[in-house]
């Protein structure tokens, strides 16, 4: 009988084939049949058979072994092991797959010694990822196949690929817990990455759901411009989807950032819902026009200009019936060298802000979120994942069907009581000092 506690494990051999490893002594498989495998040591002259059942369960094994175990050679296939198992599943470089593995093994000199070096093994490396990948497409006239339209599990998760014009094609993925989630949420967050969009696609575009108050990716889009008939077009696709699921998708609050396309195309979509503009992204949005109007010397040095600007990005924290009788009493009352310095951002304000995007929009005082971070923390930890800009489809499709098993553990983990990681003592701060401020002023202690 087989000793239980003996560890059982597997490598890679050489030439790519599955080696069986029992207490540091390597198997090469020699048979096969319908019900067991048979295992012979790979040391010539040794005699020792292991019999497992097609799931590698360990049934048998006979005779004793008549040499020791080599454990730097055993050490070198496992790093081999690691190291092609994260080639194949990752789109990271394998240099740096290489290094980072060397790092962390804490490896013998002896083992050191009998290691490759990087350039010696990256052309087998790079073989092995070559025959995973599919062929790189040469125009967005591509097929995908059966293996990079499921999740990791097994489930559907290409839910849309479709043309929404002449050579211009659309690809959403989400898993049916992901939907699931996305239509049960009251809150949404909308935003598109850019950086990482594979070629023949203008924008990555996700949408994270709410639940215990926990945010989650549950759309990921390749869309292929930034019109609005496209963002339109994704809203019903994904619509359709709730309807085909039993489900109606009518949030009560949709938040973004405030591109000029996607402002109208929610608002047709979704007549029923709230949709508020981040925080964020009207600040960055405020000071980028002082930068454009040549401000961002007078803004760093001169302190009444950067008051006053700084109150321009403040207004959205006011109770609504407030901001635009401030914003206009703000200019009234600016010193006149002061109101002519401002005099293009006090205008640019007023025409866009005040007249062009709806104030409820972008006011923020009764808001509990009110800011898009949710979605910009995950683009930036996702294009640092992806590791290099503008790679290829079936690298972005690996990559987000990691982030979907990612989304499942951290599902089961919310559903089963354990708390969302919490807000950094920065962000913390900053939320205290604006809650505090806004309470000073609803109690008029300071104007």
């Amino acid at each position: 009988m087989p000793n239980n506690t003996s560890l059982t494990s597997f490598v890679h051999s050489n030439k790519g084939g599955s080696q069986l490893v029992h207490d540091d002594f390597v198997f090469n498989l020699n048979k096969k049949t319908t019900t067991k495998r048979y295992w012979r040591c790979t040391m010539t002259n040794c005699t020792v058979y292991i019999h497992t059942d097609t799931n590698n369960n360990l049934l048998h094994i006979t005779g004793e072994h008549n040499h020791l175990f080599e454990p730097e050679t055993l050490r070198v296939k496992q790093f081999r092991t690691v190291l092609k198992e994260r080639v194949v599943n990752e789109t990271v470089p394998i240099q740096k797959i290489y290094d980072e593995e060397i790092a962390k093994a804490n490896l013998s000199v002896d083992v050191l010694a009998s290691i490759p070096l990087a350039h010696h093994i990256q052309p087998g490396l790079n073989q092995a990822r070559r025959k995973l990948t599919p062929i790189l497409p040469e125009s967005n006239s591509f097929n995908i196949p059966e293996g990079y339209q499921t999740t990791a599990s097994g489930e559907p998760f290409l839910i849309c690929d479709k043309l929404v014009s002449r050579k211009k094609r659309m690809l959403i993925f989400g898993s049916p817990n992901q939907l699931q989630l996305l239509f049960d949420s009251s809150i949404i967050f909308l935003d598109g990455t850019f950086r990482s969009t594979p070629p023949f696609f203008d924008q990555i575009f996700t949408i994270h759901g709410l639940k215990f108050d926990c945010a989650f990716p549950c759309i990921f889009a390749l869309l292929p411009d930034r019109k609005k008939s496209t963002y339109q077009q994704l809203f019903k696709e994904l619509n359709a989807v709730a309807v085909s699921m039993g489900r109606t998708w009518k949030p009560d609050q949709i938040m973004s950032d405030f591109e000029t396309s996607l402002i109208p195309a929610i608002s047709t979509e979704f007549p029923e819902s709230v949709h508020k503009g981040c925080y964020f992204h009207f600040s960055q949005c405020l000071y980028r026009r002082i930068q454009s109007l040549g401000l961002a010397t007078a803004y760093s040095h001169d302190e009444s200009v950067r008051s006053c600007c700084r109150k321009l990005m403040a207004l959205p924290l006011l109770p609504i019936q407030e901001v635009e009788t401030s914003f206009y009493d703000l200019r009234a009352t600016a010193d006149p060298t002061l109101k002519q310095q401002l005099r293009e951002l006090f205008l640019y304000f007023d025409e866009y802000w005040i007249n062009n995007i709806p104030i409820k929009m972008w006011n923020i005082h009764d808001n509990q979120h009110r800011t898009n971070n949710i979605c910009e923390g995950f683009h930036n930890r996702f294009n640092r994942r992806m590791e290099q800009a503008h790679a290829n489809i079936w690298s972005f499709i690996r990559c987000i069907v990691r982030e979907e098993s990612r989304f499942q553990h951290l599902y089961v983990q919310i559903n089963t009581g354990s708390k969302r990681r919490p807000r950094s003592s920065y962000t913390n701060g900053i939320q205290k000092r604006i809650d505090t401020l806004m309470q000073r002023y609803n109690n008029k202690q300071i104007d």
